[in-house]
């Protein structure tokens, strides 16, 4: 009962970010080189079908989200795994997530969670916009850029604030 009340709570909150912002329409698209790399990053391989095998040993295709975060990260991308019927005992309640920046020398993870939703804030810390942890509850972690990757604000947000803000929700 407890995995139907909060998947259900995360699809509503979803369908309402859909409605309230979408991704910005300059975010760069992610290419198929960007998705080779970021899988190396992450230490994954995708067999021929782009499907990669998730910690529960399901084949499962990952998505790869574009996230405008401003500032000298620019637009990360958001590598969320999903998986099949073991998905809820194999990550939580929602996707394993790793956001990713790029560098010189390639991709570089900067946050990462499991079981969550990634929210974008339209507030920002040292140039790049601050993100929520997203999940199951009423009110969320606030993560801010520490100049080399997201560590934790000490504060929460509530659902009615994100609304008030028009967040970005991702996946």
């Amino acid at each position: 009962m407890r995995l139907l009340i909060s998947t259900l709570a995360l699809l509503s909150l979803a369908l309402a970010a859909h409605a309230q912002q979408p991704v910005p329409p300059d975010a760069r698209a992610v290419t198929d080189a960007d998705r080779t790399a970021i899988l190396g990053a992450l230490r994954l391989s995708a067999n021929a079908n782009g499907q990669v095998m998730n910690e529960c040993g399901e084949l499962a295709t990952p998505q790869f989200l574009p996230a405008e975060l401003g500032g000298r990260v620019g637009t990360a991308v958001l590598f969320a795994m999903s998986g099949g019927p073991k998905l809820a005992s194999c990550y939580g309640d929602g996707p394993k997530l790793h956001l990713l920046m790029r560098e010189a020398a390639g991709w570089r993870e900067i946050y990462d969670a499991r079981g969550r939703m990634l929210i974008i804030l339209p507030t920002s810390t040292g140039g790049v916009r601050d993100i929520g942890d997203g999940g199951p509850g009423f009110s969320f972690p606030v993560w801010t850029w520490n100049g080399t990757r997201y560590a934790p604000a000490g504060r929460d947000i509530s659902d009615a604030e994100l609304v008030k803000m028009k967040a970005v929700y991702l996946p």
